[in-house]
């Protein structure tokens, strides 16, 4: 797996808590804070769509209340 394929996996995951609805599902278990209608995620994009300036690979999450978080992955070996 490359840090591209890793970037794009955890793209999808944070992306389908947008999507989803984990309200009535006991098979999956999502924490309540990502799912929040007025503090969860609002979006996910890479570090490429959001323009950040790195060779990195990464994902930048930006949460409803405006708050934006960004989860750079480096390969360590």
């Amino acid at each position: 797996m490359t840090e591209q394929d890793l970037q794009q996996h955890l793209y999808d995951l944070l992306a389908a808590t947008t999507l989803a609805d984990f309200t009535d599902d006991d098979q999956i278990s999502v924490p309540h804070e990502l799912v929040d209608p007025e503090e969860g995620i609002d979006g996910v994009s890479t570090f490429a769509e959001a323009g950040v300036l790195t060779s990195n690979a990464g994902v930048v999450v930006r949460m409803k209340d405006r708050r934006e978080f960004q989860i750079t992955i480096v390969r360590s070996r």
